[in-house]
């Protein structure tokens, strides 16, 4: 039997060196163990594994998806929305529209002329009632306003007429001819033209309180018309008033709250060169804001003289 077995092994050992090319190639076994090492190119595999780890380089992406937050930049991009609403401040010429309301009112309105006690409206009308030494109706007309001052006159039912020209300063007026002052109404029978000499002070401030003083004196030379006779005459106004207090006055057109202004008025009047006549009036005028005059009451040496407003129209 071990004979047997040991011819086995024999005949087995040579059919396995006949398969391999040779019994002394038969050592190529160890070789076969060398392509084994090339085998190893499975570590090479595990390379591609490494490689493959771009896997991490996958999650690269991610971070290069990251434009998510710049993708939030458009958002703060978007933040034109703020510059969207620039239009709006631009919008703001607006109130530059509101500006061209604004220059129109002193314009309008008579500008450096505006006072409370003494409305300055083109057209507008006063219709009196006068009395006591001399009897008549007269209407005073603004009839011309200029940016710095106006005209007005007086019409009397009989025919005389009073012209007058004021200048304005920040509301203050001051009346450069005979009888500009509100409360003065001339003779019936003279109708006069005046050009002013000198000036200094002003007739009416322009918002008057109880207590304050003003006086003016005004020189002026001209023409007079008495009773169909023109003469030259020279005439030096001098005016001094005060303002006493807010009180109810009885009118044709009603009841109403008046400042009282208390004045005293000197006239030195000089006809053809020589001194005809000094005179001194005193006196008292109520002006309602938004009205004007409403009533005066004036005494001198020739007599007393009230003058009471009838009604009046202010466009």
């Amino acid at each position: 039997m071990p004979i047997t077995r040991f011819v086995l092994v024999a005949v087995i050992l040579a059919l396995s060196a006949c398969s391999s090319g040779g019994s002394s190639t038969v050592e190529p076994s160890p070789v076969a163990a060398k392509s084994t090492p090339t085998v190893q190119s499975s570590p090479v595999a595990e390379n591609l594994t490494p490689t493959v780890q771009p896997s991490p380089v996958a999650e690269n992406p991610t971070p290069t998806v990251q434009p998510s937050p710049a993708a939030e930049k458009p958002t703060p991009t978007i933040e034109p929305s703020p510059v969207a609403e620039n239009p709006t401040p631009t919008v703001q010429p607006s109130p530059a529209a509101a500006n061209p309301t604004a220059p129109v009112p002193p314009v309008a309105t008579a500008g450096q002329c505006q006072n409370p006690y003494y409305p300055v409206v083109q057209g507008a009308t006063w219709q009196y009632q006068l009395s006591g030494a001399s009897s008549d109706t007269f209407v005073r007309t603004i009839t011309q306003v200029r940016e710095d001052g106006f005209d007005d006159q007086d019409v009397f039912s009989s025919g005389a007429t009073r012209q007058g020209s004021w200048q304005c300063q920040q509301g203050n007026l001051i009346g450069l001819s005979a009888g500009s002052n509100p409360s003065v109404a001339l003779s019936d029978q003279m109708n006069f033209t005046f050009t002013v000499k000198s000036n200094t002070g002003i007739s009416f401030p322009a918002n008057p309180q109880p207590g304050a003083e003003w006086t003016q004196t005004i020189v002026y030379g001209g023409q007079s018309d008495i009773g169909g006779t023109t003469v030259a005459l020279r005439n030096t106004m001098q005016l001094s008033c005060k303002a006493i207090g807010v009180e109810r006055v009885s009118v044709p057109v009603g009841n109403l709250e008046a400042l009282r202004v208390d004045c005293t008025t000197r006239f030195d009047i000089s006809f053809a060169g020589a001194t005809a006549l000094s005179t001194t009036t005193t006196g008292s005028a109520w002006y309602a804001s938004g009205v004007g005059l409403v009533k005066s009451r004036d005494s001198s040496d020739t007599g007393a003289t009230e003058i009471v407003l009838l009604s009046y129209s202010i466009p």
